[in-house]
């Protein structure tokens, strides 16, 4: 009789414990939040005070982005809608810089996105010709803990296409043209020999900025730099209505 007790009681422990994981996993703060950022460049700032800054070279990473689509229905779940200017919290802001005789506005972006506690998602990819040689490139990786955090990792830089993805491949490949010297000029449109090669950008000129910031509800952060400037906000939403419509 007491081994028939204490099985009872075990089971009935381990059925309270279920139904407490159970209770805590549905119960996962999940949220919608707007989230906006606009990046410029300070045109009379002089970039030459950044000489002695420790700046990484720009790795092509291989791994997951998010992105912005100009469509009102994205066709991944790594892909948001971009909203329109008239949406946003930043518009006066983005108006102002854009009349700036002293900013030169690069990008900027806005949408709405669900968001877990202590979820991992994607960053969101950033890049954005600047002119024929100038591209602004990186990422924005978005967290949720207690509070939303945004973390910019962010490149301008000029780059050239060379003209081989790797030396050795030029001296073996049987189908090559042109000459030796061609592996040190940039690629234009005459090097046709390059097309079953491959190609590699060299990066000259690079700004770098990498920030981090814990943003409350409705808090507008800027992040400063001596050339590059950025700001950013992420709001706390109602669920908006294509969320329902797609879990029907």
């Amino acid at each position: 009789m007491p081994r028939l007790v204490s099985k009872s009681l075990s089971l009935v422990l381990l059925l309270f414990l279920w139904h407490s994981t159970s209770q805590a996993q549905e119960s996962v703060s999940t949220s919608w939040y707007q989230i906006e950022y606009i990046i410029f460049q300070h045109l009379k700032t002089d970039a030459h005070i950044l000489r002695y800054e420790d700046t990484p070279y720009p790795k092509q990473l291989d791994k997951q982005f998010s992105y912005l689509v100009d469509h009102p229905q994205p066709m991944s779940p790594f892909q948001f809608s971009r909203l329109e200017k008239a949406e946003m919290n930043l518009a006066e802001a983005l108006d102002k810089l854009s009349s700036s005789r002293d900013i030169k506005l690069l990008d900027h972006g806005a949408w709405q996105q669900q968001l877990a506690s202590d979820e991992s998602i994607p960053p969101l990819k950033i890049a954005k010709p600047v002119d024929n040689k100038t591209t602004l490139f990186g990422e924005l990786q978005i967290k949720k803990s207690r509070y939303t955090h945004a973390e910019f990792s962010l490149y301008l830089a000029d780059s050239l296409f060379f003209p081989f993805a790797d030396t050795k491949d030029w001296f073996l490949n049987p189908q090559k043209s042109g000459d030796l010297i061609d592996l040190l000029l940039p690629l234009t449109e005459r090097f046709n020999f390059t097309q079953g090669i491959g190609k590699q950008e060299l990066y000259f000129n690079i700004l770098y900025l990498q920030e981090s910031r814990r943003i409350k509800q409705g808090e507008v952060h800027y992040l400063d730099h001596p050339v590059l400037g950025v700001i950013v906000t992420i709001n706390e939403i109602e669920a908006p209505a294509h969320a329902f419509i797609s879990t029907q």
